[in-house]
């Protein structure tokens, strides 16, 4: 049996997603767009979204509206995925790194607290929803609003996640979505989102997001329109195009229903799992407010005989298609050399990183194929745990 990581959802006929706009030769950004921010807001219950290209332009345009220099700091997780950071980076800010929580894999929020009290030049906070999973937004909130920092969420894995501090995306900061090709949205391969219910932001991360124009494209072009426009601020070509967004509007009409059927399969996947002595499965009350964008289990590597990548390959050779999630940042090559860091600076995020495996978990994986999982599993753990 051959089990890929991701297997997108697909239309049984493209067609039938395309409007009328694009059959009559409109594919850049147009009306599809609108609809699918305007969708986008109904889903989240925010005032505003402004659909881009990718995540990480969300995130770089999140960053950028607020007028951040060079000099500036943002604390950001080292357990992700470097867009996260590069945001700030691409401001000449500094990221200020934060390990995973003991018992969890998003940010210690009390070695937050403990960095916003030491350092005045800490003008963000860039928290990760990591696999769906919400981070405490309520207490994180509490202390943005005490030093009057702000907070870019990384929500790449969380469309349809709910913190403590109620739906992400209705915010009064702003949040950063992701539809690649294999989250649990996708705008044909590739867009993103921001979403937020700050009017001066939106209005700033719109304009930014086409080049500083003050005019959308499709409206300068339509029929008796008027075609001058302006150029107010040095922006950037990160617009989304109508033939991904009306991908989108297709996939969002379907979101509850994925949702559901992801959350039965981590249900399956814990039930039988967890028993298994060696592996470390996610809580069972991490149903609650969950998107499950990535099912992570653990290795517990004191109790097998082979090392976590050996299971994998040998996971693989049976059609089994992994991944991990994520080699952490400060781990990484170019931040070793440009901060001095060390592999041991961050030790949780390490220890996570040596040990996690992230199963397949998407809405069309089959009965048979979780199971096929599941049993390969086992065998393994048959042969090999001490």
């Amino acid at each position: 049996m051959k089990i890929p990581f991701h297997r997108p959802d697909l239309p049984q006929d493209l067609n039938e997603i395309y409007a009328d706009s694009i059959r009559n030769g409109w594919l850049t950004t147009g009306s599809q767009v609108e609809k699918f921010e305007y969708s986008l807001k109904e889903f989240f219950g925010s005032k505003h979204v402004i659909a881009v290209n990718s995540c990480t332009a969300a995130l770089h345009l999140g960053m950028l509206a607020k007028g951040f220099k060079p000099g500036d700091k943002f604390i950001v997780p080292t357990h992700t995925f470097v867009s996260t950071v590069e945001c700030g980076e691409y401001l000449g800010m500094e990221p200020i790194f934060v390990d995973c929580q003991k018992d969890g894999f998003n940010l210690d929020l009390n070695q937050v607290e403990d960095l916003i009290k030491k350092d005045p030049k800490i003008k963000a906070i860039v928290p990760v929803h990591y696999g769906g999973i919400p981070v405490d937004m309520k207490q994180l909130m509490k202390m943005s609003e005490k030093s009057n920092i702000y907070i870019l969420e990384d929500s790449a894995h969380a469309l349809e996640t709910i913190s403590s501090a109620g739906k992400v995306g209705n915010t009064n900061h702003a949040a950063a979505f992701s539809f690649y090709a294999n989250k649990n949205l996708t705008t044909f391969g590739e867009g993103g989102a921001l979403a937020t219910n700050d009017s001066d932001l939106a209005k700033k991360v719109k304009n930014l997001s086409l080049h500083g124009i003050t005019k959308d494209g499709w409206k300068r072009f339509e029929a008796n329109a008027k075609w001058e426009y302006d150029i107010i601020n040095l922006g950037y070509k990160y617009n989304m195009s109508d033939i991904s967004a009306s991908y989108g509007i297709w996939q969002l009409k379907q979101i509850n229903d994925w949702h559901r059927k992801r959350t039965r399969i981590a249900k399956t996947y814990i039930n039988e799992l967890k028993n298994i002595d060696g592996i470390v499965c996610p809580k069972a009350d991490t149903y609650d407010g969950n998107a499950w964008h990535l099912f992570v289990i653990q290795i517990d590597r004191s109790k097998w005989n082979i090392s976590r990548n050996k299971i994998i390959e040998l996971l693989n050779d049976k059609g089994i298609g992994l991944s991990v999630h994520y080699k952490p940042i400060h781990m990484l090559d170019y931040y070793q050399k440009k901060f001095g860091y060390k592999p041991s600076d961050f030790p949780r995020s390490k220890s996570l990183f040596e040990s996690v495996i992230s199963i397949p978990l998407y809405p069309n994986l089959t009965e048979e194929e979780t199971s096929y999982i599941i049993d390969s599993i086992r065998e393994l753990a048959h042969l090999h745990l001490n």
